[in-house]
Protein backbone atom coordinates (compact mmCIF):
# COMPACT_ATOMS: atom_id res chain seq x y z
CA UNK A 1 0.00 0.00 0.00
CA UNK A 2 0.99 3.74 -1.04
CA UNK A 3 2.02 5.88 2.22
CA UNK A 4 -0.98 8.44 1.76
CA UNK A 5 -0.13 12.30 1.97
CA UNK A 6 -2.10 14.03 3.95
CA UNK A 7 -3.54 17.28 1.50
CA UNK A 8 -1.50 20.21 2.21
CA UNK A 9 -4.86 22.31 3.10
CA UNK A 10 -5.94 20.11 5.35
CA UNK A 11 -2.55 19.88 7.41
CA UNK A 12 -3.66 20.30 11.74
CA UNK A 13 -1.32 21.44 14.54
CA UNK A 14 -1.25 17.96 15.77
CA UNK A 15 0.12 16.78 12.82
CA UNK A 16 4.08 16.62 12.58
CA UNK A 17 5.02 19.69 9.90
CA UNK A 18 2.57 21.72 11.21
CA UNK A 19 3.39 21.71 14.39
CA UNK A 20 6.93 21.93 14.07
CA UNK A 21 6.24 25.39 11.63
CA UNK A 22 3.46 26.66 14.62
CA UNK A 23 6.69 26.04 17.15
CA UNK A 24 9.17 27.47 14.76
CA UNK A 25 7.55 31.21 16.75
CA UNK A 26 9.25 31.79 20.03
CA UNK A 27 6.46 33.27 21.63
CA UNK A 28 3.84 30.67 20.83
CA UNK A 29 6.70 27.67 21.90
CA UNK A 30 7.62 29.76 25.48
CA UNK A 31 3.84 30.46 25.59
CA UNK A 32 2.77 26.87 25.31
CA UNK A 33 5.98 25.28 27.49
CA UNK A 34 4.31 27.45 30.59
CA UNK A 35 1.01 26.94 30.37
CA UNK A 36 1.57 22.77 30.48
CA UNK A 37 4.61 23.33 32.88
CA UNK A 38 3.05 26.29 34.94
CA UNK A 39 6.55 27.47 35.22
CA UNK A 40 8.29 30.72 34.10
CA UNK A 41 11.02 30.66 30.94
CA UNK A 42 12.87 33.45 30.88
CA UNK A 43 14.18 33.33 27.96
CA UNK A 44 14.88 30.70 24.90
CA UNK A 45 17.64 29.56 23.20
CA UNK A 46 17.31 27.02 20.22
CA UNK A 47 20.29 25.01 19.42
CA UNK A 48 19.03 23.67 17.19
CA UNK A 49 14.94 23.33 15.23
CA UNK A 50 14.21 19.55 14.85
CA UNK A 51 17.09 18.50 16.25
CA UNK A 52 19.01 15.31 15.34
CA UNK A 53 21.36 13.87 18.13
CA UNK A 54 23.72 11.23 17.46
CA UNK A 55 26.74 11.27 19.66
CA UNK A 56 28.17 8.17 18.69
CA UNK A 57 28.75 6.93 14.98
CA UNK A 58 27.28 3.51 15.85
CA UNK A 59 24.26 4.69 18.03
CA UNK A 60 20.68 5.45 16.71
CA UNK A 61 19.70 9.29 15.79
CA UNK A 62 16.61 10.69 17.25
CA UNK A 63 14.99 13.89 15.70
CA UNK A 64 13.53 15.98 18.15
CA UNK A 65 10.68 18.03 17.43
CA UNK A 66 11.41 20.95 19.26
CA UNK A 67 14.83 21.52 21.44
CA UNK A 68 14.94 24.28 23.37
CA UNK A 69 16.84 25.75 26.28
CA UNK A 70 16.77 28.52 29.22
CA UNK A 71 19.02 29.31 31.88
CA UNK A 72 18.47 25.95 33.73
CA UNK A 73 16.60 23.79 31.73
CA UNK A 74 16.21 21.72 28.62
CA UNK A 75 13.09 21.04 27.20
CA UNK A 76 12.40 18.89 24.27
CA UNK A 77 8.51 18.75 23.15
CA UNK A 78 7.04 15.96 20.79
CA UNK A 79 3.52 15.65 19.09
CA UNK A 80 2.29 12.04 19.10
CA UNK A 81 -0.69 10.87 16.57
CA UNK A 82 -0.38 7.04 17.88
CA UNK A 83 -0.33 4.98 20.51
CA UNK A 84 3.38 2.99 20.17
CA UNK A 85 4.00 0.49 22.74
CA UNK A 86 7.35 1.67 23.11
CA UNK A 87 6.42 5.22 23.76
CA UNK A 88 7.98 4.94 27.25
CA UNK A 89 11.02 3.36 25.85
CA UNK A 90 11.30 5.76 22.92
CA UNK A 91 10.56 8.52 26.18
CA UNK A 92 13.76 6.63 27.52
CA UNK A 93 15.95 6.40 24.61
CA UNK A 94 15.10 10.60 24.22
CA UNK A 95 16.11 11.66 27.47
CA UNK A 96 19.30 9.42 27.29
CA UNK A 97 20.25 11.47 23.68
CA UNK A 98 19.51 14.77 25.40
CA UNK A 99 21.75 13.77 28.02
CA UNK A 100 24.32 12.82 26.11
CA UNK A 101 24.25 15.84 23.90
CA UNK A 102 24.44 17.85 26.81
CA UNK A 103 27.72 16.45 28.06
CA UNK A 104 29.64 16.07 24.80
CA UNK A 105 31.83 18.59 25.72
CA UNK A 106 33.53 17.05 28.26
CA UNK A 107 32.07 18.69 31.19
CA UNK A 108 31.16 17.72 34.76
CA UNK A 109 27.83 15.40 35.41
CA UNK A 110 27.17 18.19 38.01
CA UNK A 111 26.81 20.87 34.98
CA UNK A 112 23.53 18.72 33.61
CA UNK A 113 20.53 21.16 33.20
CA UNK A 114 17.06 19.84 34.24
CA UNK A 115 15.27 18.02 31.68
CA UNK A 116 11.87 18.21 30.60
CA UNK A 117 10.42 15.94 27.80
CA UNK A 118 7.10 16.55 27.00
CA UNK A 119 4.71 14.33 25.30
CA UNK A 120 1.62 15.74 23.01
CA UNK A 121 -0.43 13.03 22.74
CA UNK A 122 -4.17 12.34 20.21
CA UNK A 123 -4.61 8.87 22.16
CA UNK A 124 -4.51 7.73 25.36
CA UNK A 125 -0.47 6.75 26.06
CA UNK A 126 -1.76 4.68 29.38
CA UNK A 127 -4.80 4.16 29.12
CA UNK A 128 -6.04 5.31 32.51
CA UNK A 129 -7.92 8.17 31.22
CA UNK A 130 -6.27 11.14 33.09
CA UNK A 131 -5.62 14.20 31.35
CA UNK A 132 -1.29 14.72 32.22
CA UNK A 133 0.56 11.58 33.49
CA UNK A 134 3.74 13.36 34.97
CA UNK A 135 6.54 10.83 36.01
CA UNK A 136 9.62 11.63 38.42
CA UNK A 137 12.15 9.14 39.42
CA UNK A 138 11.13 8.06 43.36
CA UNK A 139 11.90 5.50 45.54
CA UNK A 140 9.96 2.35 45.59
CA UNK A 141 10.37 1.87 49.20
CA UNK A 142 9.45 5.35 50.15
CA UNK A 143 7.65 7.29 47.44
CA UNK A 144 8.47 10.27 49.74
CA UNK A 145 11.97 9.80 49.00
CA UNK A 146 13.08 11.83 45.30
CA UNK A 147 16.25 10.39 43.23
CA UNK A 148 16.19 14.55 42.25
CA UNK A 149 18.38 13.46 38.82
CA UNK A 150 16.62 16.77 37.30
CA UNK A 151 14.46 14.20 34.77
CA UNK A 152 10.70 15.49 34.41
CA UNK A 153 8.33 13.42 31.68
CA UNK A 154 4.38 14.24 30.75
CA UNK A 155 2.52 12.64 28.55
CA UNK A 156 -0.34 15.12 28.07
CA UNK A 157 -3.93 12.82 26.64
CA UNK A 158 -5.93 14.99 24.49
CA UNK A 159 -8.51 12.63 24.68
CA UNK A 160 -9.12 13.68 28.37
CA UNK A 161 -9.07 17.46 27.79
CA UNK A 162 -12.50 17.99 29.40
CA UNK A 163 -11.23 16.20 32.77
CA UNK A 164 -8.77 18.76 33.03
CA UNK A 165 -9.38 21.24 36.50
CA UNK A 166 -6.64 23.18 34.71
CA UNK A 167 -8.47 26.03 32.19
CA UNK A 168 -5.54 27.03 30.25
CA UNK A 169 -4.25 23.26 29.61
CA UNK A 170 -7.79 22.01 28.99
CA UNK A 171 -7.80 24.41 26.28
CA UNK A 172 -4.65 23.12 24.82
CA UNK A 173 -5.48 20.25 24.72
CA UNK A 174 -9.31 20.77 23.46
CA UNK A 175 -7.80 22.66 20.73
CA UNK A 176 -5.63 19.37 19.79
CA UNK A 177 -8.45 17.34 19.85
CA UNK A 178 -11.06 19.18 17.96
CA UNK A 179 -9.34 22.06 16.50
CA UNK A 180 -11.62 24.27 18.39
CA UNK A 181 -9.55 27.79 19.43
CA UNK A 182 -11.29 28.71 22.88
CA UNK A 183 -8.95 31.31 24.13
CA UNK A 184 -6.87 33.96 22.80
CA UNK A 185 -3.71 31.45 23.40
CA UNK A 186 -5.02 28.34 20.84
CA UNK A 187 -6.66 31.74 18.82
CA UNK A 188 -3.30 32.78 18.22
CA UNK A 189 -2.01 29.56 17.03
CA UNK A 190 -4.97 28.57 14.86
CA UNK A 191 -4.67 31.98 13.16
CA UNK A 192 -0.59 30.79 12.52
CA UNK A 193 -2.26 27.62 11.26
CA UNK A 194 -4.09 29.70 8.51
CA UNK A 195 -0.48 31.54 7.55
CA UNK A 196 1.18 28.42 7.26
CA UNK A 197 -1.36 27.23 4.57
CA UNK A 198 -1.26 30.44 2.65
CA UNK A 199 2.11 29.75 2.46
CA UNK A 200 2.89 28.22 -1.18
CA UNK A 201 6.96 27.73 -0.10
CA UNK A 202 5.45 25.53 3.03
CA UNK A 203 3.58 23.92 0.90
CA UNK A 204 6.58 23.20 -1.90
CA UNK A 205 8.43 21.71 1.94
CA UNK A 206 5.75 19.55 2.83
CA UNK A 207 5.46 17.92 -0.35
CA UNK A 208 9.36 17.18 -0.73
CA UNK A 209 9.18 16.20 3.16
CA UNK A 210 6.09 13.65 2.57
CA UNK A 211 7.23 12.34 -0.48
CA UNK A 212 10.89 11.55 1.36
CA UNK A 213 9.34 10.10 3.83
CA UNK A 214 6.95 8.13 1.37
CA UNK A 215 10.19 6.66 -0.72
CA UNK A 216 11.78 5.96 2.79
CA UNK A 217 8.29 3.48 3.37
CA UNK A 218 8.81 1.72 -0.04
CA UNK A 219 12.50 1.23 0.83
CA UNK A 220 12.26 -0.37 4.30
CA UNK A 221 10.00 -2.84 2.01
CA UNK A 222 12.98 -3.97 -0.41
CA UNK A 223 15.15 -6.04 0.68
CA UNK A 224 19.04 -6.53 -1.20
CA UNK A 225 18.62 -3.57 -3.36
CA UNK A 226 21.34 -1.60 -3.14
CA UNK A 227 21.13 2.50 -2.01
CA UNK A 228 22.45 4.84 -3.95
CA UNK A 229 22.61 3.60 -7.24
CA UNK A 230 22.54 6.81 -9.46
CA UNK A 231 19.74 5.41 -12.11
CA UNK A 232 17.54 5.12 -9.03
CA UNK A 233 18.53 8.09 -7.50
CA UNK A 234 17.42 10.08 -10.58
CA UNK A 235 14.36 7.91 -10.84
CA UNK A 236 12.93 9.02 -7.53
CA UNK A 237 13.94 12.40 -8.14
CA UNK A 238 11.82 12.42 -11.58
CA UNK A 239 9.02 10.72 -9.15
CA UNK A 240 9.11 13.04 -6.71
CA UNK A 241 9.06 15.97 -9.06
CA UNK A 242 6.26 14.61 -10.76
CA UNK A 243 3.81 14.50 -7.96
CA UNK A 244 4.85 17.70 -6.88
CA UNK A 245 4.00 19.44 -10.52
CA UNK A 246 0.47 17.59 -10.06
CA UNK A 247 0.20 19.71 -6.85
CA UNK A 248 0.92 22.60 -8.16
CA UNK A 249 4.48 23.05 -6.97
CA UNK A 250 6.30 26.25 -8.76
CA UNK A 251 8.71 24.67 -10.98
CA UNK A 252 11.54 26.57 -10.07
CA UNK A 253 11.37 25.04 -6.40
CA UNK A 254 11.07 21.53 -7.49
CA UNK A 255 14.02 22.15 -9.57
CA UNK A 256 16.42 23.51 -6.55
CA UNK A 257 14.67 20.50 -4.43
CA UNK A 258 15.14 17.57 -6.73
CA UNK A 259 18.15 18.86 -8.56
CA UNK A 260 16.45 18.58 -11.76
CA UNK A 261 16.50 21.13 -14.46
CA UNK A 262 13.64 23.02 -15.42
CA UNK A 263 13.46 21.71 -19.05
CA UNK A 264 13.38 18.27 -17.71
CA UNK A 265 10.42 19.06 -14.81
CA UNK A 266 8.53 20.75 -18.07
CA UNK A 267 8.92 17.40 -20.27
CA UNK A 268 7.48 15.54 -17.87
Amino acid sequence: MPYAIKPFEELEFCDDFMFFKVMQDDEICKELIERLLKIKIDHIKRPELQKEIRPYYHSKGVKLDVYLKDSMNIYDVEMQNVTKEALPKRLRYYQSMVDADALLRGEDYTALNDSHIIFLCTTDPMGRGLPVYTFLETCCEDSDILLNDGTHKYFFNATAAELSEDVEIRAVLDYIMTKNASDMFTEKIARFVDKVKADESAKGEYMIESLAIQDSKREGRKEGIEIGLVEGERKKAIEAARNLKENGVDIQLIAKCVGLSVEEIQKL
